[in-house]
């Protein structure tokens, strides 16, 4: 259930609660005032506390995607959050466009590469890197992210991955503290200048893609050592890598 739904719902029985108690105040019109008054301080108290342990329950309230230990949190992870994963002990919410939802804008802004996955995966990255940076705290969804046009590191990190996912092409989410970006796989490196960041996985390049940084190209180091890592996750296979088996290289 959407969270305007469940806030909905709370104000809709808060409403038919306070309806009663004003039913229920037969007495004296300024007792009644005051009553009235009142229970609209005691309602308004119970709805405040049940939209916070509504938006509490569905929000993975993050900054820029930052993991937290359920155990530490007084946040809870819903069962009705999608793509929420856990890495290394640590709960994360993620938040990609499904299968199909931005076919349309993927294929728009790849025409012309003729099937080049380093021209496709450039383009897809320059789009997004294009998108004002402004953040938030939660983790929006990649369709979101196109109709409002702004987007901190997770909203527009989850925006690359889901364009890519619609070319097919390969990619990583990596974690370092209050942070979040990807590191893309490419076949062909002809189109696409500025390789010098990569991270290795099971034979695989993998490289940097700062989706922050406005007018950023792949390859082009972000200053995140592999040492400040959090973990790195494959969406695709719904698993994490194995941080000693990444293997970082530049220039």
């Amino acid at each position: 259930m959407e969270l305007w739904i469940k806030i909905a719902v709370i104000l809709l029985i808060a409403f038919f609660v306070y309806r009663e108690i004003l039913k229920s105040a037969q007495k004296p019109s300024i007792q009644t005032s005051k009553a009235s008054f009142m229970s609209l301080v005691g309602v308004g108290g119970v709805v405040g506390v049940f939209t916070y342990v509504g938006m509490s329950m569905t929000w993975v309230e993050t900054r820029d995607l930052r993991p937290y230990h359920p155990e530490n949190s007084s946040q809870f992870v819903s069962l009705h959050d999608r793509g929420v994963i856990e890495l290394n002990g640590m709960v994360i919410k993620t938040n990609l466009a499904h299968k199909g939802e931005l076919a349309p804008l993927a294929e728009k802004l790849t025409q012309g590469c003729n099937g080049d996955d380093g021209c496709e995966a450039q383009k897809l990255f320059d789009y997004v890197t294009a998108i004002p940076y402004r953040t938030d705290y939660t983790s929006r969804n990649a369709l979101t992210v196109v109709k409002s046009n702004w987007g901190d590191c997770d909203d527009k990190s989850n925006l690359f991955a889901s364009l890519l996912n619609e070319r097919g092409i390969d990619y990583r989410f990596v974690y370092v503290p209050h942070h979040v970006f990807v590191a893309v796989h490419i076949n062909d490196t002809r189109n696409v200048p500025f390789l010098n960041a990569k991270l290795t996985m099971e034979g695989k390049d993998f490289y940097y893609a700062e989706t922050t940084a406005s007018g950023a190209k792949i390859g082009e180091f972000n200053g995140q050592f592999p040492y400040s890592f959090e973990g790195i996750y494959d969406m695709n296979k719904n698993k994490p890598e194995e941080l000693s088996n990444v293997k970082f290289s530049i220039g």
